[in-house]
């Protein structure tokens, strides 16, 4: 079976999982404690907007998985750059990647825009804002008083080692599909990419 059928069957997988749990694992993080490139990625049991579990250890082996963190479903700029990331999908499987999306929405908001736009991949809910906080993301009272996430991008390579973050500065600031994508090709050639 190629590569791309499998990531794609990947895809799917996700769906159907059923690992219950909360975040954390190996790598636990003391209070305030933020993750960096190098690294070990912090493990995670999120549910996805099927109201299934997603953990880190769903990812095949020698695949990539890039977290995309997003404000939420009611900001359009966000929802947008899904709508764009579901475009370049294929791009990304082909490039041994899978994509996750997090944010703080509740499992139905992200099920309703999900099951509209036929997203293929999971879009997680980080209600208690673990991997938000973990990788940085925390904008402190960002949305009507409430915590969320900022918009921003984590590369975990296949042993599970943070090799690239990105911070979008607003809404609108996150690299473009193909940015992505050469962005990863040039961590799979073993290049060092500027932060």
């Amino acid at each position: 079976m190629s590569m791309t059928k499998q990531l794609n069957r990947f895809s799917i997988l996700i769906m159907l999982a059923f690992f219950l749990g909360g975040c954390g694992g190996q790598n636990s993080l003391q209070p305030g404690q933020v993750l960096k490139v190098g690294d070990k990625a912090l493990d995670f049991s999120l549910q996805d907007s099927s109201g299934q579990f997603m953990k880190m250890s769903d990812v095949p082996a020698n695949v990539y998985l890039i977290l995309f963190f997003y404000r939420g479903a009611w900001c359009s700029a966000c929802m947008n750059h899904l709508v764009d990331l579901k475009s370049g999908n294929q791009k990304f499987l082909d490039n041994h990647a899978v994509l996750a999306a997090i944010s703080v929405d509740p499992v139905t908001d992200s099920a309703a825009f999900s099951a509209q736009w036929h997203i293929p991949f999971p879009l997680l809910c980080d209600s208690e804002l673990k991997l938000i906080n973990a990788y940085g993301f925390l904008d402190k009272n960002g949305h009507a008083g409430k915590d969320i996430s900022r918009v921003g991008m984590v590369i975990i390579d296949p042993q599970k080692i943070i090799r690239y973050i990105y911070v979008g500065k607003d809404a609108f600031d996150r690299p473009s599909n193909d940015a992505v994508v050469y962005i990863l090709q040039q961590l799979q050639a073993g290049k060092l990419i500027p932060q």
